[in-house]
């Protein structure tokens, strides 16, 4: 559904974009359709591919998916939520063959299927936390110069202060002594 659906939007994006061409924008439509239609190229048209293999049963696709659930959550944080939603299918509509193939690493990511999300999770925030960092990078004021005053220097004057003599306390004597 998401590979489809992202052909889709970069085709009417490519038909808009060349419906209304501006012969002073053409290097710069050129290169925002060269960067979207390598996205497009790298995740899309696969992921695309792979979910029509899906729906047909082919045994090649679900591995397909696992390793484009590895690589997308490199790509954070967008591809760490959509490799959280590409693991959230495959688990969930897993099949025990006998095969012993992608099957037994299928029952092995479902046993550790909690640390599994805790890390996408874990990728996710990161990545949302480096992105708000760079974008207020300019708001946060830099730190400013400090004054640093110095140490007062030589032994001070305490000839008016009063002095402390130390006295011992006295115990009580016991009556009769």
């Amino acid at each position: 559904m998401i590979g489809g659906t992202g052909v889709a939007v970069f085709v009417g994006a490519l038909g808009i974009a060349l419906a209304a061409k501006d012969p002073a924008y053409d290097d710069e439509i050129m290169m925002l359709i060269g960067i979207f239609g390598m996205i497009v190229l790298v995740f899309f048209v696969p992921s695309l591919m792979g979910g029509i293999g899906l729906l047909k049963g082919l045994p090649w696709a679900r591995g397909f998916f696992w390793i484009q659930a590895a690589f997308l959550a490199l790509v954070i944080p967008v591809g760490t939520l959509l490799s959280g939603i590409s693991l959230w299918v495959l688990v969930s509509t897993r099949e025990v063959s006998a095969d012993g193939g992608v099957a037994k690493f299928e029952a092995f990511v479902h046993r550790a299927i909690r640390p599994l999300v805790l890390a996408l999770v874990a990728l996710f925030i990161l990545g949302v936390i480096l992105g708000l960092g760079y974008l207020f990078r300019d708001v946060i004021d830099p730190p400013k110069s400090q004054i640093l005053t110095p140490l007062p220097s030589g032994v001070p004057d305490t000839s008016d202060l009063p002095r402390f003599e130390y006295v011992p306390p006295t115990l009580p004597r016991a009556p009769g002594q």
